[in-house]
This record gives C-alpha cells, sequence and structure tokens, in this order.
C-alpha cells in the first residue's frame, strides 16, 4: 500500500543583479563556454571532479556529469538569445525537497564600462520562504564567483 499526500504548492519570486567590469561578448563565452570554471565545488551536486557544461540551441540542457557515469541535468533552456539571455527550466525532485520547478533568466545587460548579470528565478511547488532564500542565496555566490572569473 502507498501512502499518498497532498502538499500546499507555492510560488516565490526574486531577483538581483551582479555588475561584472567586462564587455558583454566575453561575459557571454565566459557564462556558456567557460561554466566549469566558474562552477562553485560547494555546488558540485556528483562530487569533486565532475564536470559542468551548458549546450545551447535544440534540446539545450545545463548538466553535470560526474567521475563514474552519473549524470544530473540541472536546466533545460527553453530560449537563447545568443549574447544577451537565456530561460532555464528545471526541477527538483523530492528527494531534494521538491517537487519543485525552477524558472531561470540570466540577463547580460551593457552599461558605462561594463555590463551588469540579472539573474531572476520563479520557483513553483513544494517550496517555502526560507528554501527561496535558500535558492538566492547559492546562486548570489555562485555568481560572485562568476563575476571574480570574469574580472580576473
Amino acid at each position: 500500500m502507498t501512502d499518498v499526500e497532498m502538499l500546499d504548492s507555492k510560488i516565490f519570486k526574486y531577483g538581483f543583479d551582479v555588475p561584472i567590469n567586462q564587455k558583454a561578448d566575453k561575459l557571454w563565452s565566459n557564462l556558456i563556454e567557460h561554466i566549469d570554471a566558474w562552477w562553485m565545488n560547494d555546488f558540485r551536486a556528483l562530487g569533486e571532479g565532475s564536470k559542468v557544461s551548458l549546450s545551447l540551441g535544440e534540446n539545450g540542457v545545463l548538466v553535470e556529469k560526474g567521475t563514474n557515469g552519473e549524470t544530473l541535468e540541472w536546466y533545460r533552456v527553453q530560449m537563447c538569445v545568443p549574447g544577451k539571455s537565456i530561460y532555464l527550466v528545471g526541477h527538483v525532485a523530492p528527494d531534494w525537497g521538491g517537487p519543485t520547478t525552477s524558472m531561470l533568466k540570466l540577463e547580460i545587460i551593457e552599461e558605462d564600462g561594463g555590463c551588469r548579470l540579472a539573474v531572476s528565478d520563479a520557483l513553483l511547488g513544494n517550496v517555502s520562504k526560507s528554501k527561496a532564500e535558500g535558492a538566492e542565496d547559492g546562486w548570489k555566490q555562485m555568481f560572485t564567483a562568476f563575476k571574480a572569473y570574469c574580472e580576473q
């Protein structure tokens, strides 16, 4: 016999900007082509030595591959405007506190002397305010590491 549990569904949205002293084309290249170089070890779900990649276009995916053949799909690419923005949709399994869907948007906005990365996310499903704040804090850490990588 299976237990059936009814969970409340909520929606939380957040957004923040990361100013980056770098040209837009270089920033885009770092975001897409060099993601494994700046993706923090603390956020590698498959452990140290895993590889993170982001492919664009039809069937584009943000994926992590472990050293023993494990794979984790972080996000699917919903829409991409090359050099400008990428829309990603990801799912969190119940084992990790879901079910939850994340709709993450990353947008490069050119400004005098550099750019800013506008990050926005909407979380739908089994999510609480503290989980949403945790996700926001995690992305802030990740994109602070991205900023440091871009400005080195």
